[in-house]
């Protein structure tokens, strides 16, 4: 009976999650918690929801302590993928579609502000502490975007010294548009209101706005220029 019971208390808050946000129902698998990891939904009455039985759209899954997952509803997950290893945190604002595959490991951090739009992105924090990957509100990343805010394995000069920086974070401007198969790069920074040209491979911090930033290695190749949403007449 308990048994019956504490199930029951699990699937009662994802059913209201689906209820009150009209979401369609998508097969979930079920979120395993333990030692200490947690997930916080708040939705937009006010209400909160923790550790959900499962979350449309979302896979988690916590290998190993302390990780927080906080997640402002609406949002649509599809396909979404997030692996947490220890003390790591994770904070979605309100966003139209996330299409999001996260590998974390210890102490990184992954915050999408709101209004923000992904359709297919893998990001990776392998082997390394206090990474951070940081996008500020209105952007739109397409298909096939990689984020490395690392270079997950240390090169050696020919004497042992290391001499590549691992550690690093990746931040997205305001209002920018990353266009398909595009890459950023540990480091890589993109001001406010910018475009990331297809394919690109960005390295490098770029401070200027209303910019077209292209290439392998990416570089500015147009100034003052802005970009909406909408269809070209």
């Amino acid at each position: 009976m308990k048994n019956i019971i504490a199930v029951l208390c699990w699937f009662i808050p994802f059913k209201n999650i689906r209820h009150r946000l009209k979401v369609k129902y998508v097969k979930s698998k079920r979120i395993k918690y333990h030692n200490n990891n947690r997930i916080i939904i708040h939705m937009p009455n006010g209400d909160t929801v923790i550790n959900p039985y499962s979350i449309p759209g979302l896979e988690v899954s916590f290998e190993g302590a302390n990780s927080t997952i906080e997640l402002f509803y609406p949002i649509r997950f599809h396909k979404s993928n997030f692996m947490c290893k220890d003390d790591c945190s994770i904070v979605i604002k309100q966003s139209c579609f996330m299409g999001l595959t996260v590998d974390m490991y210890n102490n990184t951090s992954v915050f999408i502000d709101e209004n923000c739009q992904i359709g297919e992105c893998h990001v990776a924090m392998p082997n390394e502490q206090n990474t951070s990957l940081h996008m500020e509100p209105d952007c739109v990343l397409s298909t096939g975007i990689e984020i490395w805010t690392t270079d997950a394995h240390p090169i050696f000069d020919m004497k042992g010294k290391c001499i590549n920086n691992r550690k690093s974070c990746v931040k997205i401007g305001r209002h920018t548009w990353i266009c398909r198969n595009a890459t950023l790069l540990k480091g890589a920074q993109i001001a406010p209101n910018s475009i990331v040209g297809h394919s690109s491979v960005v390295s490098s911090k770029f401070t200027d706005e209303n910019v077209v930033i292209a290439g392998n290695p990416a570089q500015i190749v147009k100034h003052d220029i802005n970009w909406s949403g909408g269809k070209i007449d």
